[in-house]
């Protein structure tokens, strides 16, 4: 049977349609109208692409939806904090001398990527929700930590100053 909204033939039984999700008529007492197939050349240019599988916590099997490619501040900020609560392991090259400045770039370069793969997710939106979240907590954490060290500095220096005797 053919859908009357996109022209997709379907199963015979189907109740709505498996292209464009539209009821499909039960063909009781109503005018059924079967529309040819449309042409191959038609139904390509009218067809949108199919949607993206969730594929999250595959592991390298996963591919990331190009929705997310870029950059991952969450994981910059707070490097291996933030791979323990995605999975990401690899993050704990952070503790290494020396690699440890590499890897906090490397984390804000593939951290989207790694997080998709080795954790599962309920959709490219959750994903975007809980990186913001963790983008926003690592700036939160990173302006608290100049601020603190301003304040360790101006101590310092009135310490310094002070003319204090014991």
């Amino acid at each position: 049977m053919y859908c009357k909204e996109c022209g997709y033939q379907n199963e015979p039984d189907a109740k709505f349609c498996n292209n464009c999700g539209n009821p499909m008529s039960s063909g009781l007492g109503s005018n059924q109208y079967q529309a040819p197939p449309p042409s191959p050349a038609v139904q390509s240019t009218m067809s949108s692409p199919p949607p993206m599988q969730n594929n999250s916590g595959h592991g390298k099997l996963a591919s990331l939806p190009p929705q997310l490619q870029g950059w991952n501040w969450g994981a910059f900020f707070l490097t291996w904090i933030w791979g323990i609560g995605n999975n990401t392991w690899i993050a704990f090259l952070t503790w290494i001398p020396l690699v440890n400045f590499v890897m906090i770039f490397v984390l804000g370069a593939k951290g989207n990527e790694w997080a998709w793969q080795n954790k599962y997710w309920q959709g490219i939106e959750h994903f975007k929700r809980v990186q913001k979240l963790w983008a926003i907590w690592g700036f939160v954490l990173f302006l608290i930590g100049i601020l603190f060290a301003v304040i360790i500095i101006v101590v310092a220096a009135a310490a310094v100053n002070s003319n204090y005797r014991y």
